[in-house]
């Protein structure tokens, strides 16, 4: 009752609503003279507060350490209700999975790729891939992921393009999202043929550029995985958001409407501020690139792009269990309105993840996943930071007790 309403799905927030949650459903929602009280509810007094569904962090490595499972309750706790690993083998979620079955844990919700699915050569992240080395085996890999549980599947950079788009033919004929980290690949091709979405803003960069030095950056990064550490932010703090090449990839874009999960959080570089004792040019090149990784976040947003939310769970300006925080705050500073990054964060997850039907919105018949903040990110998006109840669901979560778990 009395709550502040960002519904996630972008109208106008409702000063003093009810929301009306039976089960682990919401059943009814609106002004509080129009939506009347169950017999024997449980009231909750939300005045003061604002109420938005929960988050959705696209971006999610739970990888191979003791303490993750509890890192993605240290980010439930946080508003995080569900969540996508692009990358990883299905046993890695047992631990989490386990002590949600401890604790009656509906959430966070968990959705999984499989290993990404990669073309020979030296993959960067061995343990967490696969290699398809002709166009049949990327094809059974995406079959076999699918057949045991995986709700999308992610395409790794050196897959050569005919094994990709064989992988977008199973996901298309499956109803699973197909999803990519892209530097071999140009994203409007992919995008063109069927590709759903795309992992970190830099899968747009090869794209960006002419095709000279695109292929210049292609051959380095497939000579050389260390070639696209500094090379992502020498590629973007060069690029003409206005080229004819990028005019064609904002053209494409516009017509097929992509997901595009920036990851800003986990590129982020600021002038004069090193996170690993580099040379100060090398300093200044980073911070050069993230300032146009934030221009064509909002570029690829304007021209028509699902822009949702990913915070690649250890991001160098964010503390343990904030990356989404953050990754919310840099879409703001993208260009978006703060009701759009929220939008990012919640009914866009909710699409990303095929989960539209029961996710990312506050309506009768969606699942009570719910978050509850002390201030008003509308009015400043630092205030989704300000997370006091999680509600899972329909239950309450130990807020307390999951960001205390180290």
């Amino acid at each position: 009752d009395h709550a502040r309403l960002i519904d996630g799905a972008g109208g106008p927030p409702l000063a003093a609503a009810r929301i009306v949650v039976e089960g682990d459903r919401i059943t009814a929602v609106g002004p509080m003279s129009a939506v009347p009280v169950p017999a024997g509810a449980e009231h909750v007094n939300l005045t003061g507060r604002t109420v938005l569904p929960g988050l959705i962090d696209a971006h999610f490595h739970i990888e191979n350490r003791p303490a993750d499972p509890k890192l993605a309750l240290h980010q439930l706790a946080n508003g995080v209700t569900a969540f996508r690993d692009p990358g990883q083998w299905d046993e890695f979620f047992e631990g989490l999975r386990a002590i949600m079955q401890r604790d009656g844990l509906q959430g966070p919700r968990i959705h999984t790729a499989g290993p990404h699915i990669d073309g020979p050569g030296p993959t960067p992240y061995p343990n967490d891939s696969v290699i398809a080395r002709d166009t049949e085996e990327a094809r059974q890999f995406a079959e076999r992921g699918i057949a045991q549980g995986a709700t999308a599947i992610k395409i790794y950079f050196r897959l050569p393009l005919g094994s990709a788009q064989a992988v977008i033919d199973v996901c298309r004929a499956r109803s699973v999202v197909s999803t990519a980290h892209l530097e071999g690949l140009e994203a409007g091709v992919l995008f063109e043929y069927g590709l759903d979405g795309v992992e970190h803003i830099t899968s747009l960069g090869p794209s960006l550029l002419p095709q000279g030095a695109r292929e210049q950056y292609r051959q380095a990064v497939l000579a050389s995985n260390a070639a696209r550490t500094e090379g992502r932010y020498a590629v973007f703090a060069g690029l003409d958001l206005d080229s004819a090449d990028a005019r064609a990839l904002w053209d494409v874009i516009g017509r097929r409407h992509p997901f595009i999960d920036p990851t800003l959080a986990v590129f982020e570089r600021r002038p004069g501020v090193s996170v690993d004792k580099a040379r100060p040019e090398v300093v200044a090149a980073r911070a050069a690139g993230f300032q146009n990784m934030l221009k064509a976040t909002r570029r690829a947003f304007e021209a028509g792009a699902r822009i949702v939310m990913g915070g690649h769970t250890t991001v160098p300006f964010a503390a343990r269990g904030e990356a989404p925080w953050r990754e919310i705050e840099l879409l703001v500073e993208a260009g978006l309105t703060p009701m759009q990054a929220i939008q990012a964060a919640t009914a866009n997850g909710a699409a990303f993840l095929g989960r539209s039907r029961d996710l990312g919105t506050i309506e009768p018949g969606k699942l009570a996943d719910l978050v509850v903040l002390t201030g008003d990110p509308l009015a400043r998006i630092s205030e989704i930071r300000t997370v006091e109840r999680v509600l899972s669901g329909g239950a309450w979560v130990d807020v307390k007790k999951y960001r205390d778990e180290k």
